[in-house]
């Protein structure tokens, strides 16, 4: 009786290369089918844009100066300009320089925000040191004398802070604010000492400078946001 010899087993190997092959057939199975799914979805599109600026204009702010009891509003923006730009003349009723020792004369200071935007907070300081012969002399002093478009009184009833002489060292006098729109006035003083002598007399100082320094605040409410129906086909 004979014998067919037996199939030969297939090796490890053989069988491990045989796994490779399925492997790469599903695999490769599975490629075609993405690509053939990428080919043919569709889905619908739609686009949504939105557009903006941005300025400064909502926010305007000017501050100006009237030393002329309110008729006029000028910018008064430099110590050492000329004209309306340059510093406001304080003339003082019953004129400055011609000082009485012990009397007393006044000078009304008005500021204005233009814009209607920002309020501001108001500091006011004599920004130089008179070093003529009346530095010791003459004292100056000052009083915030309220709001309002009118002009208030500003004389020997005001209620002024501590005096100071013209030839102290430069100081801050007084703080203070203004609406947005508003007005603030400020009153001055200034005393020849009412035991100068003859010596001081035929005497003019340095002209004294006063810094109304506006720092604007109280920036307008943030506007409410609106909302509009979501763009939908």
């Amino acid at each position: 009786m004979s014998t067919s010899p037996e199939a030969p087993q297939p090796q490890p190997a053989a069988k491990n290369q045989n796994r490779r092959k399925k492997a790469r057939v599903i695999m490769a199975s599975g490629l075609v089918l993405g690509i053939g799914a990428a080919v043919t979805l569709a889905a619908w599109s739609d686009t949504v844009w939105g557009s903006g600026t941005f300025g400064t204009e909502g926010n305007a702010f000017n501050t100006q100066g009237s030393f002329d009891g309110g008729t006029d509003w000028k910018e008064h923006v430099s110590s050492t300009g000329t004209g309306d730009n340059g510093p406001g003349a304080m003339s003082f009723a019953q004129n400055a320089n011609a000082l009485i020792p012990g009397v007393p004369v006044y000078q009304l200071v008005g500021l204005h925000e233009a814009e209607g935007n920002l309020g501001a907070d108001i500091v006011l300081k004599r920004t130089n040191a008179d070093t003529s012969a009346l530095k010791d002399v003459v004292k100056v002093a000052v009083a915030d004398a309220g709001t309002g478009e009118t002009a208030p009184a500003c004389g020997a009833g005001t209620t002024f802070g501590a005096p100071v002489t013209i030839g102290a060292p430069a100081s801050q006098m007084l703080t203070t604010d203004i609406a947005a729109d508003g007005y603030r006035w400020v009153c001055f003083s200034a005393t020849l000492d009412d035991k100068a002598t003859p010596a001081v007399s035929n005497k003019v100082s340095q002209p004294i400078l006063w810094e109304f320094a506006a720092t604007s605040k109280n920036a307008p409410a943030t506007p409410t946001a609106t909302t509009s129906p979501a763009n939908v086909r």
